[in-house]
């Protein structure tokens, strides 16, 4: 099994000030397809509806982002996603209607 990642954009199914966002997620899957399921059924389960899937890919511990903050932040995510095999997200950014 592997960690994957993906960055998805999501619209609220009911909200009256905000219209959707996006955020990463991590999950612990065999498949990016069932990566897929999985965060996606959490996602709706917290009723946000995604709407489009900027990618879905293994994450590679090397990433290496523009600071060392974030490098620790997101290896943290991952290492929560492995560890306690449950769908872990980032922040959610949100658009405002």
């Amino acid at each position: 099994m592997n960690v994957f990642w993906t960055s998805v954009e999501y619209k609220y199914q009911s909200d009256d000030l905000l219209r959707g966002g996006f955020v990463y997620a991590f999950v612990k899957a065999n498949d990016a397809v069932s990566a897929y399921e999985r965060i996606r059924d959490v996602m709706i389960s917290k009723h946000l509806t995604p709407i489009s899937w900027d990618f879905i890919c293994p994450y590679d511990v090397e990433t290496e982002w523009a600071s060392e903050e974030e490098s620790i932040h997101y290896k943290e995510l991952y290492k929560k996603a492995l560890h306690y095999n449950q769908c872990v997200f980032d922040e959610f950014y949100a658009y405002e209607k």
